[in-house]
């Protein structure tokens, strides 16, 4: 069925308020991080605090945000977005060059953040979780790492993939992927992940474009998210914190201690290769960008007219505004 201008431009408003829910649900999930802080005792674990914390923000993210598009787009889940797709292998291969492609737009941004920002703080905003707390005891790092390998995958690609990329692809191979890839980013509430998850976000559209299924997305996603996980909860445990403590004092490190820097050492070293290889894939996955460019299937509306409507609709530009301003404050 040809899609009419008018049709697009109702696509706009709704991505717009997509927009607006995810910033909504961010500053709520904030708030709520804050009133679990001042109505915790103040002698409670720090760990349960930051479960509650985190418990309360996925509720708010994964729950109530994900519902509200959903019911914006009128978009309703069945077991064909999850379907196998018939080269999953390949699809999930993606992987490679689609973490290039998020760590060169996170290597940039570090760059400009220790020269020019001077931010002392960019690695760890890099890893920041998708929650407001923090916590560095067992339990909470086994939270954590299951809501950043299992939770965040399987909620996140529903939410920008699922929801948003499905419902916009009538309108625009193209610009459902944009549009979901800048939602995604939006989303993580930060500079250093809204880059990385720009630049990820495009080669997941593609995925999902390409193999018609949220599983290789969802796949690929809880493998980076891993990545990232056994860093933090490694950086985290007790040996690390002693051994780095010891290291500055030149105490000699006991034999677990050792062990555990040199895990570290070799995973990291691995992670990197992984980077070099990743960026050099994407690198020539972009040099055949003709042979992966997801096929214009509507071609009724013009590129012009579609990024006007985009750029003039009300509700995009007070949710990009918004989200935005919430990135901005938290520089």
């Amino acid at each position: 069925m040809p899609v009419s201008v008018m049709d697009f431009k109702a696509a706009c408003k709704k991505a717009g308020i997509a927009l607006v829910i995810i910033f909504a649900a961010r500053t709520l999930a904030d708030l709520a991080c804050l009133l679990i802080t001042d109505i915790l005792p103040k002698d409670i674990n720090p760990e349960i605090s930051a479960c509650l914390q985190s418990l309360a923000s996925l509720v708010i993210l994964y729950g109530i945000a994900v519902w509200a598009t959903a019911r914006v787009f009128g978009f309703f889940p069945g077991k064909e977005h999850y379907r196998k797709p018939k080269r999953l292998g390949k699809a999930v291969s993606w992987a490679v060059p689609t973490y290039g492609a998020g760590q060169t737009a996170n290597i940039i941004v570090l760059i400009i953040s220790f020269i020019f920002v001077q931010n002392e703080n960019a690695v760890q905003e890099t890893f920041k979780p998708a929650t407001s707390s923090s916590g560095s005891g067992v339990f909470y790092l086994i939270f954590l790492f299951i809501q950043m390998t299992v939770l965040a995958p399987l909620f996140e690609e529903y939410w920008f993939r699922g929801i948003i990329q499905t419902s916009l692809a009538p309108f625009g191979n193209m610009f459902s992927i944009a549009v979901s890839s800048l939602c995604f980013a939006m989303a993580h509430g930060n500079i250093h992940q809204f880059c990385y998850c720009l630049a990820a976000g495009v080669f997941f559209g593609y995925v999902r474009y390409a193999s018609g299924s949220l599983l290789p997305t969802t796949i690929i996603h809880a493998i980076f998210n891993s990545i990232s996980a056994i860093i933090l909860v490694m950086v985290n445990n007790d040996l690390f914190v002693s051994a780095i403590t010891k290291t500055t004092k030149r105490i000699a490190l006991t034999d677990a201690e050792q062990a555990m820097i040199t895990v570290l050492t070799v995973y990291v070293i691995a992670v990197l290769i992984f980077v070099v290889v990743g960026i050099i894939s994407a690198i020539t996955k972009l040099k055949n960008n003709r042979l992966y460019r997801p096929a214009d299937n509507c071609p009724e509306i013009s590129k012009k007219q579609k990024l006007i409507s985009l750029c003039t609709s009300p509700f995009f530009i007070i949710g990009f505004i918004l989200c935005a301003a919430y990135i901005a404050v938290f520089i």
